[in-house]
């Protein structure tokens, strides 16, 4: 039966849990720990596709009680958590934050955080991890399928539930192989490319009655599925995801589900499983928010202790929010009226309401969500996510006679360079893609094979126009070139995509090859008549100084800063960026390039400043803010040095 309780899908929810809990603690226990969300979405299918199914062979399905029952079930225990965490975020997250949260509360309660938090990321976004109810993206994506599913079983004759289902089950699979590396921020948050994780789940349930007809197929794959589910997560391929381990895992699921091994009614392990899949839902709520307010608070790395000490508080949140909230609300006896909806809407307007009151209260002091807003240069298309053309947003000059051409570190230098100059300038930048003829970045993170080779296609387009545009006389290149020099850097194991004899080669990182391709990119300006000038990247040791300052003026609890003053100590700052100043010496040897360097304005032997003039530099841990790269740029003399090469 759909409503049975069965302890072998209780111990699939704690598996899926625990794996998703160790993952956002980063224990390293489970680097695929992220899976867990896939396990999630196959039994959710499963179950609530048994449920409407027995509804709708039995001729007593109602949409009003479906919907009711889900809200029941779901909303109470949701609603308190988005309302502690409104009230929470005042005192912790920093003013963008603060301002974004609305808009989560705002899709947590529509339906549609999947949708917000697409539209909340960005090259320049902050970070995902900073957001309170991240976690939400997929209890919105069950609630949009819970929304069509029983649509299509009502409304679609018996006789095509398999093949509807298979065929739809295709198309989103198809959908998410399709967009996985060209869109892959979307792939991952929209329904689209991730139902087909639940409709594995729905079409088991279809399938119940022709399953026990090939039970002896369950019977032999069951014990390698299990091992699938914890091998995966334990030791995950590195492709993208939603990819070829969440096929793998969402497979193994069903096939656990469908075979009903009375060895897991049994065992003490699954059994124990099953004991923390009864709290999964209240652990997937409570869990993430104390998470996010720690990476707010730290502006530098998190030990392990800290992250465990926010798993335990977590945990204990949880357990309340289980036993006070959850469990009563499962327990009373309710039937769906005008005054029970009508109470429901006034408490969404309720929750929505703290965070839109706070936001719109005005605080004293500067406002940093304006300060350290993103930085792209001209505008926000001038981060170029196709080949470069000149856009009329991208340039102050139908003839130009500066381009600054390089990754987001180029970007932020275009205030500056623009006020310092009365020439005309154009951008050409795309994030993380910095200005090589022949060289791109490549990573097992996002920045994948088809991203590098966008890279190329973009600086190829880029050199071009350059040929075309005889008015451009200065090319100003930039870029931290982290990306070319260091084989670990955040979250990504780096190599290079470079283009020998017209092929395309994978290669190591090195300064060797990053250097040679530099020298090959100047010289071939050099060769379209261009002046060249590369600007080093600003002083940096890793840590995020924007927030630091923002955190530290308004009283805020900071964790890892260096130094009191959010000051970059300069014998961190030396280390970090040991490869990028050995790779400029090595570039400005072989050319004679002039390098710029903010160093002699910010730094003295002990130290780089963060704060200059009254004014904040920063807005994460290296990018300018806009009064910052006005601010430079007039120190520099920068109007002089490019009149100096255009001579």
């Amino acid at each position: 039966m759909a409503s049975e309780i069965r302890t072998d899908i209780q111990a699939l929810r704690g598996l899926a849990i625990v794996l998703v809990l160790l993952y956002h603690a980063e224990t390293g226990l489970f680097p695929g720990g992220f899976l867990g969300v896939d396990i999630f979405f196959v039994i959710s299918g499963f179950l609530i596709t048994g449920l409407v199914k027995k509804g709708v062979e039995s001729g007593n399905f109602r949409f009003s009680d479906f919907y009711f029952r889900r809200a029941k079930r779901l909303l109470p225990a949701a609603y308190v958590t988005f309302f502690a965490s409104a009230l929470a975020a005042p005192f912790v997250l920093n003013a963008q934050e603060s301002q974004d949260l609305t808009e989560q509360v705002f899709g947590a309660l529509s339906f549609t955080a999947n949708v917000v938090l697409l539209f909340q990321s960005g090259y320049f976004s902050s970070a995902a991890e900073l957001k309170p109810l991240l976690h939400v993206w997929s209890l919105s994506i069950e609630e949009q399928y819970y929304l069509l599913l029983p649509a299509f079983l009502v409304f679609v004759p018996r006789k095509y539930w398999i093949s509807g289902s298979i065929a739809l089950l295709l198309t989103s699979l198809g959908l998410c192989l399709a967009l996985l590396t060209v869109k892959p921020i979307a792939t991952f948050y929209l329904l689209p490319m991730r139902g087909w994780e639940l409709g594995i789940g729905s079409l088991a349930a279809i399938l119940t009655a022709q399953a026990q007809r090939i039970s002896r197929m369950f019977v032999v794959m069951f014990w390698p599925a299990v091992v699938m589910l914890l091998w995966v997560p334990l030791a995950p391929t590195g492709l993208p995801h939603p990819g070829l381990d969440a096929i793998l895992v969402c497979l193994a699921t069903v096939i656990v589900i469908l075979r009903r091994h009375p060895f897991l009614d049994t065992s003490k392990v699954s059994r124990a499983l099953a004991r923390v899949g009864d709290v999964s839902y209240s652990l997937y709520l409570a869990h993430w928010p104390p998470f996010a307010f720690l990476k707010n608070a730290a502006v530098g790395p998190i030990t392990l202790w800290e992250n465990l000490a926010t798993l335990a508080l977590g945990i204990v949140l949880a357990l309340l929010l289980y036993r006070y909230v959850e469990l009563p609300s499962r327990r009373l006896q309710l039937r769906p009226t005008r005054r029970l909806l009508l109470a429901g809407v006034a408490t969404s307007l309720g929750v929505l309401g703290i965070p839109v009151v706070i936001a719109s209260t005005s605080v004293a002091g500067p406002d940093y969500a304006y300060i350290r807003r993103s930085n792209d240069g001209f505008a926000a298309v001038c981060a170029f996510e196709t080949n470069f053309t000149p856009r009329a947003e991208c340039r102050n000059s139908n003839q130009p006679t500066v381009m600054v051409w390089g990754d987001s570190y180029a970007m932020h230098l275009v205030p500056g360079i623009v006020a310092s100059t009365n020439k005309g300038v154009v951008q050409a930048t795309r994030g993380n893609c910095g200005p090589f003829a022949n060289l791109a970045p490549l990573s097992n993170v996002y920045y994948l094979r088809p991203w590098a080779e966008a890279c190329l296609d973009f600086n190829r387009s880029v050199l071009d126009y350059l040929q075309q545009t005889p008015s451009i006389k200065t090319v100003v290149l930039s870029s931290p070139f982290h990306q070319y020099l260091r084989k670990e850097y955040g979250k990504h194991h780096w190599r290079s995509l470079s283009i020998v004899d017209e092929t395309l080669v994978e290669q190591n990182v090195s300064e060797e090859l990053a250097a040679t391709a530099m020298v090959t990119t100047i010289r071939q300006l050099r060769t379209l008549g261009k002046n060249v000038l590369l600007v080093a990247p600003p002083p940096s040791s890793g840590f995020n100084t924007g927030a630091c300052l923002e955190r530290k003026a308004q009283g805020k609890l900071v964790i890892g800063a260096p130094t009191g003053d959010c000051s970059i100590p300069q014998a961190d700052y030396q280390r970090f960026f040991a490869l990028t100043q050995a790779f400029l010496r090595r570039v400005q040897k072989e050319t004679g390039i002039r390098v710029i360097s903010f160093d002699s304005v910010l730094c003295d032997s002990m130290r780089c400043v963060t704060r200059l003039d009254g004014k904040l530099l920063y807005v994460d841990s290296g990018h300018l803010t806009h009064d910052a790269s006005l601010l430079l740029f007039q120190k520099l003399g920068f109007g002089e040095i490019l009149n100096k090469e255009l001579q």
